[in-house]
């Protein structure tokens, strides 16, 4: 049944991609990034937000991420919010890809 609620038409994915990215900036100044992203369960928009404390929720770090308005679904695709700690996403998302060497 869960799979109803994701059918459905996409919004382009770069499209969607800069959409959410805006659609937080808005109401977020913290450091996160938003890519696509896949899992078992398909294509999905990942964004990552870093946090102090990885084990507590969103809501107690930050009051004003609009975690309401982009889980679960944005613009036709399934979204996931990934809690990380301070750096990683300069370190391991955006970091140099050691296969390259």
């Amino acid at each position: 049944m869960a799979n109803i609620f994701f059918a459905g038409k996409k919004q382009d994915k770069q499209d969607a991609i800069n959409s959410l990215t805006l659609k937080i900036s808005d109401y977020f100044s913290g450091r996160y990034e938003v890519r696509a992203f896949s899992d078992d369960g398909g294509s999905l928009l990942e964004v990552q937000v870093e946090v102090d404390d990885p084990s507590s929720t969103i809501e107690s770090q930050y009051s004003e991420f609009p975690l309401d308005e982009v889980v679960p679904k944005w613009n036709g695709w399934r979204v996931v919010v990934l809690k990380v700690p301070r750096g990683y996403i300069d370190a391991i998302t955006l970091g140099v890809d050691l296969d390259d060497y």
